[in-house]
């Protein structure tokens, strides 16, 4: 065996640190927003304007549904009072962005409203009905794709589902059994039956005529063409990734009143969550979160990242450089062409909910 002299052994290491620090830079922290004291009440969805502004929607704000924030984490315009009259909101969620157009889910009137924006102007141009809709909004081909669950005429079951802006018609695009990244009914059941108890959640992104879906609890992503209607699933375990299994026991207990918070805590302490997907020309990538930040006596959670080409192959794993949050629901914005990635964390104390943006670029 040949023997590795001093020289050799340190222009290894400095080799080996060389590629550290390269892959190290692939996703790059590149600054925080902290937005304003009292700014939102509760969010969960956020979009990029052109001029470089985020929208966000606030679920529990009665007068101000929709806040739009500048780079500075101030808010520069608000309105959408909550109400049951036609220019009125019950409670806005999801929201998606592909100009001109705004998409944005009212959980309380089951309907998505659609706006054409022309720089600081939102005009309601419709609403589409869509009680079926549970989960993400994406904008595509003047519709809009959504998460949830309905059933179509021939009484097959789907997970995604698209209508045009005018509501009237119903494309059936991703079959249930794909919930979990299963390819079949009885494989599907399998999994169901593991996660059963936890309340999941799914997400996806489009790229032209590719869609990219993924449940929460699942590292299987669904890449379908909108098009041809091929269907691949992509898509391994991270190293830290700990899927979620549960077993009889851990969902009886769930039920019950004196031990149901407690065992909560002890899955979100245990198993790993996918927050949100994103894509590009080049590849895709996903954002899981651990719980394993801690801060005081209090536990956070951190975000991870795992991009891959679209084909399926591996390009980056690594952790997001200070990133934490109190919730396993992260909200993401990923500005497609520029690499640019914004990730909202939310903290709490008895002062209040803090938020923050994290904007991350990523160059591969």
């Amino acid at each position: 065996m040949r023997k590795i002299g001093l020289k050799g052994l340190l222009t290894f290491v400095i080799y080996l640190q060389m590629v550290s620090i390269c892959f190290s830079q692939l996703v790059k922290l590149d600054k925080k927003i902290p937005i304003e004291e009292n700014a939102l009440i509760v969010s969960g969805s956020f979009a990029l304007l052109p001029n470089g502004t985020f929208i966000f929607t606030d679920i529990r704000d009665e007068n101000n549904q929709i806040k739009i924030i500048n780079d500075k984490g101030k808010i520069i315009k608000a309105w959408g009072k909550m109400g049951p009259g036609p220019d009125e909101f019950s409670g806005l969620a999801e929201i998606d962005y592909q100009n001109p157009y705004l998409a944005i889910m009212d959980a309380g009137k089951r309907c998505i409203h659609i706006f054409e924006t022309d720089l600081d102007k939102f005009r309601k141009i419709g609403d589409i009905l869509a009680w079926e809709a549970t989960d993400f909004i994406k904008l595509y081909d003047k519709s809009v794709l959504m998460g949830g669950y309905i059933t179509s005429p021939k009484g097959k079951g789907y997970i995604v589902f698209a209508r045009d802006f005018n509501g009237g018609n119903t494309q059936y695009i991703l079959p249930f059994e794909y919930k979990y990244g299963e390819r079949s009914l009885s494989e599907h059941q399998k999994t169901r039956e593991e996660v059963s108890g936890i309340s999941s959640r799914d997400y996806a992104d489009i790229y032209e005529d590719d869609l990219f879906y993924i449940s929460d609890v699942r590292v299987r992503v669904i890449k379908t063409n909108l098009k041809t209607k091929k269907i691949e699933i992509l898509g391994k375990d991270p190293k830290n990734f700990r899927a979620l299994v549960m077993d009889k026991k851990t969902r009886n207990e769930l039920l019950q009143p004196q031990t149901g918070k407690g065992k909560m805590q002890e899955i979100l302490n245990k198993f790993s969550f996918v927050t949100r997907i994103f894509v590009d020309k080049d590849y895709f990538g996903l954002i899981f979160l651990n719980r394993e930040k801690k801060v005081g006596n209090e536990l956070y959670f951190v975000a991870y990242v795992q991009i891959y080409d679209h084909s399926g192959k591996v390009l980056y794993e690594g952790q997001l450089e200070d990133f934490y949050t109190e919730e396993k629901i992260s909200p993401l914005v990923y500005q497609k062409g520029t690499g640019c990635l914004y990730l909202l964390g939310m903290t709490s104390s008895e002062l209040g909910v803090k938020y923050v943006i994290y904007k991350y670029q990523i160059k591969l």
